[in-house]
């Protein structure tokens, strides 16, 4: 007699619905087109946990604005230590980039 292998259940505890994918998925789209037109540039980005960084956009890829931080107050410069601190920021959750001159 053989043993059949058993097959774990699996129960879906959230999916998304329709509307708010395409939601999601039209700002991810179009924060990635800005973000990519302001590579180079110094900015201020807010996410929407109130967080706040500055630094500068190195590059957007796959939902994702990566941005080399700018060090903040009372901490050393971070390639002193380590090289460049690139933060890597999802971009549907974010609130604001405003251009710094």
């Amino acid at each position: 007699m053989s043993e059949s292998p058993s097959t774990p259940t699996t129960r879906v505890v959230y999916q998304a619905n329709q509307p708010m994918l395409q939601s999601v998925q039209n700002v991810r789209n179009m924060l990635h087109h800005t973000a990519r037109q302001h590579i180079g540039k110094k900015v201020q980005v807010q996410n929407i946990d109130g967080q706040v960084w500055e630094g500068v956009i190195i590059s957007a890829d796959r939902g994702i604005l990566y941005l080399q931080v700018t060090p903040m107050h009372g901490y050393p410069e971070p390639r002193a230590l380590f090289g460049p601190t690139i933060l890597p920021l999802v971009l549907y959750e974010l609130l604001v980039i405003t251009l710094l001159m």
